[in-house]
């Protein structure tokens, strides 16, 4: 029985369908898998003295270390017996807020800890980098000078095509003396390429025209060596004496000279020890990869842009420090030395001044006569007694302490020593304002803060981070201190880099600000 020629196309086209469907997932499946990037990139804290373009005292403390795709303790990691960040010949890029500000070349590190007697620097523990920094070599612009013959336009053989030139007066009178060939056209003369020799080839080739290809004065010549100069020669090499120099050796201008120490121009920043009233922060980057720049500070827009911002983070900020006072006891005011260096004000007139007593404590105990009320049985009719007259100089008294007591009590919260920085730290990122102020105490003090805020959208500002301490509670709350914005593991997106400073130690924190909140990310041990 035969089959319809249509079942047999069909039979065809299924068989066909299924080695496509079976060819497509095949060939899908052999795109190239591009290998991922591996950074390693370390993060460190430049610490120096002086301008930063010749600092008198350097160090670089490591903090960060991103390598496989995840962040180790710089200080520790591969210490044996010098951690891998600070390897001699590590170069770190002196940055602020991703602007290159110079290298600096690890030249040796230092355990502190070792070498507390040495350094006396009881707070000092951890590794430490020592080394040169050099700043970023200024470029040498090309000196333009004015050229002596101006370009001039001169007409060829067709007037509508310009030709620029630079014929001299000199060039016009010898061209006009020589002849014009009628048989070529200028056009045809201007455009054609020449070869000319120096004039001084010109002058040879004339004077020397009949002269044959052997007076060539550049042709090298051959000849053959004299046997009586080889001879003195050898005679002079197999001499065996030795002849002393004409001059002293004293007289020699390039004889070393032997010093002790360093020379002059080998003496560079000393290392750094201590916590130096004034020293400065900034952030290094030290990557294998030399990346693209990315600026991560921002600009004001305008003055008044910045005293809108300030104004803003004064009113979050000074209720946050009220608050912190209130809950510690402290009291608000100028430091007790400078209340004692006041000068006193004058007695008031018609005052009596008297030594003071105990009764000028509200809250001292009283003496009285007899049984105290409470121990009193009741009795119908209490007895009504008439106050004592209250004499000058106790009723100046009684009206000014509470006056005293309000003033205290309401005394103006004055912020000093504040200082707010703006970052962008993402490609169209908010921008983010980190705010720092002291406020000063009648004992001890000051109390510390610090704010990291958003600017939102509709122009309000989202705190993200609050830090409030005072000087007598470093131990309990570090004082956070910013050093800089730096991108740690090369994402383009940069994180606030601050030093907790306690009272006998300091560590350095990464934080990044993820949907306005501040993300711890990284720390380091205490030092």
């Amino acid at each position: 029985m035969t089959r319809p020629a249509s079942h047999t196309i069909y039979r065809q086209f299924t068989s066909l369908s299924a080695g496509l469907f079976l060819w497509l997932p095949l060939h899908a499946q052999t795109h190239k898998v591009a290998t991922p990037e591996r950074v390693t990139r370390a993060i460190a804290v430049y610490e120096w003295t002086g301008p930063l373009e010749k600092p008198t005292a350097e160090r670089l403390i490591p903090v960060s270390l991103f390598i496989s795709g995840h962040m180790e303790d710089a200080d520790v990691y591969l210490a044996r017996p010098v951690p891998l960040a600070l390897q001699t010949g590590n170069v770190y890029e002196i940055d602020e807020a991703g602007l290159k500000k110079g290298l600096f070349d690890v030249d040796h590190a230092r355990n502190s800890q070792s070498f507390t007697k040495d350094i006396a620097d009881t707070n000092a523990f951890g590794w430490y980098g020592f080394g040169t920094f050099s700043p970023p070599a200024k470029l040498k612009l090309p000196v333009l000078s004015a050229s002596k013959q101006l370009p001039s336009i001169t007409s060829t053989g067709d007037s509508t095509r310009p030709h620029l030139g630079t014929k001299s007066a000199s060039d016009t009178s010898t061209a006009s003396s020589k002849p014009a060939d009628s048989s070529k056209s200028d056009n045809s003369e201007s455009d054609r390429p020449k070869l000319n020799r120096p004039a001084d080839q010109d002058a040879t080739a004339s004077t020397t025209s009949g002269s044959s290809k052997d007076d060539d004065v550049d042709r090298p010549t051959l000849r053959k060596r004299d046997p009586a100069e080889d001879a003195q020669r050898r005679k002079a090499a197999g001499q065996s004496g030795v002849r002393g120099p004409d001059v002293s050796l004293n007289d020699d201008p390039d004889r070393p000279t032997m010093r002790h120490g360093k020379p002059a121009s080998a003496e560079g920043a000393q290392d750094l020890v201590g916590l130096p009233a004034g020293m400065h922060q900034t952030a290094a980057v030290s990557d294998a990869v030399d990346r693209s720049e990315h600026i991560f500070a921002r600009e004001w827009e305008s003055p008044a842009e910045r005293g809108e911002a300030l104004a803003k983070l004064e009113a979050i900020a000074k209720p946050k420090i009220a608050k912190y006072i209130a809950a510690n006891q402290l009291v608000i005011g100028t430091p007790a030395i400078a209340a004692a260096t006041a000068p006193v004000a004058p007695p008031l007139p018609g005052a009596v001044a008297t030594p003071p007593t105990s009764s000028d404590d509200e809250n001292a105990p009283k003496l009285q006569r007899g049984i105290p009320q409470q121990y009193q049985s009741p009795s119908p009719a209490p007895k009504t007694a008439t106050a004592p007259r209250p004499t000058t100089s106790s009723a100046h008294r009684s009206s000014a302490r509470p006056a005293a007591r309000k003033t205290s009590a309401n005394s103006p919260l004055v912020l000093s020593n504040e200082q707010l920085t703006p970052y962008t730290l993402s490609y169209g990122g908010l921008p983010t304002f980190v705010y720092t102020a002291e406020a000063s105490l009648k004992t001890g003090g000051p109390v510390y803060v610090t704010l990291v805020a958003q600017r939102m959208v509709t122009g309000e500002y989202q705190v993200s981070l609050t830090s409030i301490t005072d000087a007598s509670h470093l131990d309990r709350t570090p004082w956070m201190r910013l050093v800089d914005a730096v991108d740690p593991d090369a994402s383009h997106r940069a994180s606030l880099l601050f030093e907790l400073r306690g009272q006998s130690s300091r560590q350095f924190a990464l934080y990044r600000i993820i949907s306005a909140q501040a993300e711890q990310t990284f720390i380091t041990n205490a030092m």
